[in-house]
């Protein structure tokens, strides 16, 4: 793959990419539970639900990429939620948006637990996403490379 087809994101780059995302949320929704997407939605989740101030906070294992251009067929639920959503406001975070097929399986798997509304926010979104999300920050057609991701990449 082409060195331009990348992005390499700083952390000082994706904490202000963040803090930005949360300043979107904040003037608009506030949300009863956070559930971050493990593993690319965690360091998101923690930044937001601080900004948020939401305490009830929860991780949802889905796992759908095995490498760079590398997936599965369908993402799934690898560790399911560990917290009630009833008649909850929910903020579902994660990293970035490509097909949307993660964000989408979390929604119709939190629906389940009949929620009072949900949400959905990534940081960085790509033109193709076929899911819509209700938040991001920067939209990207590149291979982003997250400053967590030095193993995997």
């Amino acid at each position: 793959m082409e060195k331009d087809k990348f992005q390499v994101l700083s952390w000082d780059e994706f904490y202000w990419d963040i803090f930005d995302l949360g300043k979107k949320i904040k003037k608009s929704y506030q949300a009863d539970i956070l559930i971050a997407v493990a593993r690319g939605g965690w360091v998101v989740g923690r930044i937001i639900s601080d900004l948020l101030e939401i305490d009830r906070v929860a991780s949802i294992g889905v796992k759908f990429y095995k490498g760079i251009n590398s997936r599965n067929e369908r993402p799934v639920i690898t560790q399911p939620l560990s917290i009630d959503v009833k008649n909850q406001k929910v903020l579902i975070v994660d990293d970035i948006a490509d097909t949307g097929e993660t964000v989408k399986i979390v929604r119709e798997y939190v629906l389940e637990g009949e929620p009072k509304d949900v949400k959905i926010a990534v940081v960085y979104l790509k033109p193709w996403c076929r899911v819509k999300v209700d938040f991001f920050i920067k939209e990207t057609d590149k291979w982003v490379v997250f400053p967590y991701e030095q193993m995997e990449t």
